[in-house]
């Protein structure tokens, strides 16, 4: 009995107050969408221009040939719009709409591909030489990525119901686990993969570079659990960085191997079998998709009664 006069008093005393609360987030959540999707639209006219002039004013360098088709950008604005502009309320056209602002957000994320190859470009660990047309094409593309995301991602808290699944986080750490795998291989003394050894390094060299995706696999398992002590705003930023800047390299690599595999019929890394690269590239194309979906199911399912606590009385003291 106490326990539900203690609900009654944090939902408003009243059924009604329950249902103005709940029009109320409504309004708001329509409100604040509407005005992001007038960002979002805008910034698909930028990346569309910003691709224009690239095209026009600069020849791409040998380095950026292989991240995207230049076809990309403009297919995935028009998705995006066509997901984002409401042309009638049907359940049915509704569904369509998310599965195409969805696909404009995919090939936005590929757009953007090979932004962290140009930041590495302006320091002493690659080669000189950006390209700094494709380069804003790309950064605005990442930022279009972020408010498609925030959109689609958006739903009010009353519809949040379903429990997402937690399997996510097992598919990428499966996904995160061949590099390590075979790098460590190599490191100490395997050949599986290589043509003889030490293609790929001597020492203990093929293993430190692994060490980013051993952390992606460790990360993989940390967003299955919803364990209080771990940190939940450090897993998911940890969880949405690694989303983020592997979608922006896994795309490109993986477009390059199969452009390379239909052109030469092999991917021309010396030293190394052509299923090496093929299971690298492959594996960090569905790591971006898998470790996204983790990344989302634990912010779902992370969700502790003290937050919602924490919103039902902030929601009972705003209607006082």
């Amino acid at each position: 009995m106490r326990l539900r006069c203690h609900e009654e008093q944090m939902s408003g005393s009243t059924p009604g107050a329950g249902k103005e609360r709940n029009m109320e987030s409504q309004s708001s959540y329509k409100q604040d969408s509407k005005s992001g999707q007038f960002i979002a639209l805008a910034l698909c006219v930028a990346v569309i221009a910003a691709k224009t002039v690239e095209l026009y004013v600069s020849s791409p360098p040998d380095y950026d040939r292989t991240f995207a088709p230049n076809w990309i950008p403009l297919v995935a604005a028009g998705f995006a719009v066509a997901g984002l502009i409401r042309l009638n309320s049907r359940a049915r056209w509704r569904r369509v709409q998310r599965v195409l602002l969805w696909s404009g957000l995919m090939l936005m994320i590929w757009t953007a591909n090979g932004l962290p190859f140009d930041l590495l470009r302006m320091t002493p660990l690659m080669p000189p030489g950006v390209d700094w047309p494709a380069m804003v094409t790309r950064t605005l593309a990442l930022v279009t990525v972020i408010m498609l995301a925030r959109l689609a991602l958006a739903q009010p808290k009353t519809n949040a119901t379903a429990r997402p699944a937690s399997w996510y986080g097992y598919a990428a750490f499966v996904l995160a686990m061949p590099y390590p795998i075979l790098r460590t291989c190599w490191a100490l003394g395997g050949t599986v993969g290589l043509m003889y050894p030490g293609a790929a390094g001597s020492g203990f060299a093929p293993l430190l570079i692994a060490i980013p995706w051993i952390l992606a696999a460790v990360l993989s398992l940390c967003l299955v659990s919803t364990r209080p002590w771990m940190p939940r705003r450090l897993l998911l930023a940890a969880g949405w960085s690694a989303t983020a800047i592997v979608s922006m390299i896994g795309p490109a690599a993986f477009w390059s191997m199969i452009t390379k595999l239909v052109e030469a019929g092999d991917i021309g890394l010396k030293g190394m079998a052509t299923w090496v690269p093929c299971l690298f590239y492959t594996s960090w194309f569905l790591w971006a998709i898998a470790a996204g979906a983790a990344t989302r199911s634990y912010q779902l399912r992370s969700i502790s009664s003290a937050d919602i606590l924490e919103d039902v009385t902030g929601a009972g003291e705003s209607t006082r």
